[in-house]
């Protein structure tokens, strides 16, 4: 009787669901709970509505009860589904556990495993990553799917000619497997230049009916020809493509107009002192955080990897851990950037709160290292509030010459829904004119605490600017960092394939071969006096 309630609670808790009443939807799922309170499912679905509600705590309280029962459970059917969940609030260690911890030989986990192993190396956990896809092609027929997680995991880990293998093994077996043919095209260059073109158009024939999947393939079209040299064509497929990924994006330019002006509004922090940094307890870490920050593919992840390679620098790659800190303290789900109201309600959060908060989320990165870099170039946007809730803090934010980081924005295809401004040239110049005046903005109000730096400095002198950095830092200069080819821990950015290269200026300018098209943002750019 107990189960066909259950099931019945189960079903009334789906279909309102489905008719949007999540009010009735929540009451039955607490009503199983109470019945039998071991409900993975049920914690998960929790999770969700409450996400749905804005309930941060609540939401993150439920997805780790949830995984909690799935690994006491032994429930490996729903592991990707948890973990999936922990992902949501960037709960590393708790995802690491979860899928480390898991017996590996099940069924269940191997026929998960494509996922799974995505899971981890969205975590930085490449080589993981790599034994799970190892344990499941010896047991398990093979797929394109774990050949293209595989891929990436080599990738990420540097080991760039084992992965172009493991992308053509993908394509081999799912020719029309479109991201397989867009992360080859972004990872490594065809040779001859063009060899490519002709099967990547075959896919987007075959995928005429999915708009993501011909974005991705335009997209990788664009990659091909302009490696090849055939500009026109290239830059037909690349409008396509963006064309395509804007009519699927939810980026809102008025919310962000507004979300801007209000961080702007924000009353001035103090210059830094000598506070230290503390733990949940109060207790001192010593620990100083550096934040790398700026519009994407701009120098980012090259200033990562120099201060990576200082003696006294861990590097944490590219967290979420400081948005989520702000979100466990103001219980609401940040964005980024946030809008006007989520920047008023942040901005009576406890810092205290939210400084303890990141700090433990991040501690166990540093090892023995006094420094860490989280380079999330999202964290422009909280430059206020990381200088209120870590004093010891330093902001780094790499800025390029507009046109060439407006062209470097527009030719690439982000993941979900970042960067939304940048599919689209009008969008594109606006959001980089709003980033222009919040640099401005931030070197004027936290001195002391927030460093612009050149992208064409750092790649023309890495020398000199890796030295003014380190200043910056409190770090005494070490020369061999600015060699970026010693660097050979993981990167999981969008540059993971190029920083594995000596630092160069090739980049610089690069948006001139497509000026044509390109002339009315220089134009919107060169009238707001936004160019030279």
């Amino acid at each position: 009787m107990q189960q066909q309630e259950l099931e019945r609670r189960w079903a009334s808790a789906q279909r309102s669901e489905a008719q949007g009443d999540l009010a009735q939807a929540r009451m039955q799922y607490e009503a199983i709970l109470a019945m039998a309170p071991r409900q993975p499912m049920v914690r998960l679905r929790l999770s969700d509505l409450a996400q749905r509600d804005g309930r941060y705590r609540d939401a993150r309280g439920e997805a780790i009860a949830a995984a909690d029962l799935v690994a006491d459970m032994r429930r490996w059917d729903m592991l990707p589904f948890a973990t999936l969940r922990l992902l949501t609030f960037d709960e590393r260690d708790r995802v690491r556990a979860l899928i480390l911890g898991a017996d590996w030989s099940q069924p269940a986990v191997l026929a998960q495993s494509a996922v799974l192993s995505q899971h981890l190396w969205l975590i930085d956990e490449f080589d993981a990553a790599l034994r799970l896809i190892d344990a499941a092609m010896q047991r398990a027929q093979s797929h394109h799917l774990l050949h293209y997680s595989r891929a990436n995991a080599l990738r990420y880990s540097g080991r760039m000619r084992e992965a172009t293998e493991e992308f053509e093994r993908s394509i081999a077996l799912a020719p029309a497997y479109p991201y397989a043919h867009w992360s080859l095209a972004y990872h490594e260059k065809s040779d001859p230049p063009g060899r490519r073109v002709a099967r990547v158009r075959q896919a987007l024939e075959a995928n005429a009916q999915d708009p993501i999947a011909q974005a991705h393939l335009r997209y990788a079209l664009f990659k091909e020809l302009d490696d090849a040299g055939d500009a026109d064509a290239a830059w037909r497929e690349l409008e396509a493509g963006a064309r395509l990924m804007r009519s699927h994006s939810r980026y809102d330019a008025v919310a962000e107009v507004r979300g801007i002006d209000a961080l702007m509004a924000l009353p001035s922090v103090a210059a830094p002192g000598v506070d230290p940094g503390f733990r949940r307890d109060g207790s001192s870490t010593g620990h100083t955080p550096l934040f790398v920050v700026g519009m994407p593919r701009t120098g980012t992840t090259v200033l990562e990897r120099i201060l990576g390679n200082h003696a006294s620098v861990a590097s944490a790659g590219e967290l979420n851990a400081f948005a989520h800190a702000l979100s466990e303290a103001g219980d609401l789900f940040v964005s980024s950037p946030p809008d006007a109201a989520m920047v008023e309600r942040l901005s009576s959060v406890d810092f205290d709160l939210v400084g303890r908060e990141y700090l433990a989320r991040t501690e166990q990165r540093y090892g023995a290292k006094t420094h860490l870099v989280d380079k999330n170039p999202l964290n422009v946007f909280f430059a206020g509030f990381i200088a209120r809730a870590l004093p010891r803090a330093r902001i780094l934010c790499l800025v390029r010459d507009p046109v060439d980081a407006c062209f470097s924005n527009f030719k690439e295809l982000f993941e979900g829904q970042a960067y939304g401004y940048s599919y689209d040239l009008g969008e594109l110049a606006e959001h980089a004119l709003r980033f222009r005046a919040l640099v401005a903005h931030w070197e004027r109000t936290l001195p002391g605490r927030f460093m612009a730096v050149s992208y064409e400095a750092l790649v023309s002198d890495p020398a000199r600017t890796s030295e003014a950095v380190m200043a910056f830092c409190g770090l005494p200069y070490d020369a061999a960092a600015v060699d970026i080819t010693r660097n050979t821990t993981p990167s999981s950015t969008a540059s993971s394939s190029q920083v594995r290269e000596p630092i160069h200026a090739r980049a610089v300018g690069a948006w001139r071969r497509y000026a044509g098209p390109l002339a009315p943002l220089v134009e919107r750019l060169g009238a707001a006096g936004a160019t030279p």
